[in-house]
């Protein structure tokens, strides 16, 4: 028992001494240093009343430093963006309106030539129709002649019944009068037979109908085609037209007649290849009629004149080439234009009113890729803050400064502990202290 006593004795005695030094650290006299949290407390009110407005060096609190600009009213034409592509205005194939065998083909009637209303693109065989016409000829001379004999007959006859002495009017019989209409159709009959040999003849030179350019032939020399063979595809080049979507946002800054009275001024610009520095003129002239059942837009026909450069100037556009187009829409009256990175959030700006920050909701009508737009009368003579602000609750002072005068640790709250340091001569070549941006 005692022996067990013996091996406990410096168990208890690490015990008290722990207790004591315990005891010793909380309970250690603070020598006037510490204060009661009635005192912090008290001393905290203080210093935040004296502060206010200043700093911890008595000095008046500057805000943030920012430039700025009057807001004033202007006349903004809208421009509305799209993009189409380019289609021919009048395309159709190229048919043989008689049979035969094609002897001739132009050198202007192969894959993207051009050619000239009335050029002959290709020649059919025309022996067969020059023998037609011989043949008409013959029948027309033998009616001719028939006619002729008919008409001597008529006039023997009425002759005759004055010589016997009727005196009753002859009835048309005795005048021959059915005879010579029978004659007369058949001379006219023989005329027309004439009359549709040399068409034939002339058909067998198949003519341009239009100035154009060839999208695809298929026919070649020697091959014999039909009334209703397809020669080739052919369009017009004195015009080409695009197609281009305007949204249900972009309609309400345009206006459009239906009738198609109106010609609105489009530019067109290389959709694809940026290096095309190339501009195209059209005009919008007639719209579709229906709405897009998917995207529910509203096509617009622009019209391109001489496309080709044929008779102007004009860079060539190429059937099928997409286009950027800019459409000239609405002018916006008493519209203020504000750069996007002057705009906080969706859609707020920062005011300046009496030194301070005014944070200004806006309603913006429309946007362009750097700027928005809005009309609201209540921004006119109103300043606003073109810097980006770190810190913009509504009522934070704020120093309007020169555009040149703004370094980048101007755009965060003065600091005057560090422009003390900046300032002393002898920090030179030490640390400047810079804050962190919150940008």
């Amino acid at each position: 028992m005692k022996k067990n006593f013996l091996k406990l004795i410096p168990i208890i005695v690490i015990i008290i001494c722990t207790w004591f030094s315990i005891k010793y650290f909380y309970q250690k006299p603070n020598n006037g240093k510490k204060k009661s949290i009635h005192q912090q407390q008290s001393h905290r009110s203080k210093t935040d009343k004296k502060s206010k407005g200043t700093n911890k060096y008595g000095q008046k609190k500057k805000g943030q430093k920012t430039t700025a600009e009057i807001l004033t009213p202007v006349d903004f034409p809208v421009e509305l963006i799209t993009q189409g592509t380019v289609k021919t205005k009048t395309s159709t194939t190229l048919n043989a309106l008689v049979s035969g065998r094609i002897i001739h083909i132009s050198p202007n009637f192969q894959d993207g030539a051009f050619f000239q209303k009335g050029e002959i693109l290709a020649k059919l065989d025309p022996v067969d129709y020059a023998s037609q016409i011989i043949t008409a000829e013959a029948s027309l001379a033998r009616s001719q002649a028939s006619l002729a004999k008919e008409e001597a007959t008529a006039a023997q006859a009425l002759r005759n019944w004055k010589d016997i002495g009727f005196d009753e009017k002859p009835n048309d019989l005795v005048l021959r009068k059915p005879q010579l209409r029978e004659a007369s159709a058949n001379v006219a009959a023989q005329q027309a037979s004439l009359d549709r040999a040399k068409r034939n003849l002339e058909r067998t030179f198949i003519k341009a109908p239009f100035n154009g350019r060839v999208r695809n032939r298929i026919v070649g020399p020697g091959q014999s085609v039909g009334a209703s063979t397809n020669l080739g595809e052919i369009y017009a080049t004195d015009a080409a037209e695009i197609r281009l979507p305007l949204s249900s946002k972009q309609l309400e800054q345009i206006t459009i007649d239906e009738q198609g009275d109106q010609k609105i001024p489009v530019t067109l610009t290389d959709a694809i290849n940026s290096n095309n520095k190339a501009v195209w003129k059209a005009t919008i002239e007639h719209v579709e009629g229906e709405l897009d059942e998917s995207s529910r837009e509203l096509f617009v026909i622009a019209k391109i004149k001489d496309p080709f450069g044929i008779v102007t100037d004009s860079p060539p556009v190429r059937i099928n080439q997409p286009l950027k187009a800019t459409i000239i829409g609405n002018t916006l009256k008493g519209a203020y234009i504000i750069d996007r990175k002057y705009v906080y959030g969706a859609d707020e700006i920062i005011l300046i009113q009496d030194n301070a920050i005014l944070r200004k909701k806006i309603n913006i009508i429309w946007t362009t890729p750097d700027t928005v737009i809005t009309q609201d009368p209540e921004l006119e003579g109103k300043t606003m803050a073109t810097s980006r602000l770190g810190f913009a609750t509504n009522g934070s002072p704020v120093e309007i400064i020169l555009p040149d005068d703004l370094l980048p640790d101007d755009l965060l709250p003065e600091n005057p502990e560090v422009n003390k340091k900046d300032k002393d001569p002898s920090n030179k070549g030490k640390g400047t202290g810079r804050r962190n941006s919150h940008l």
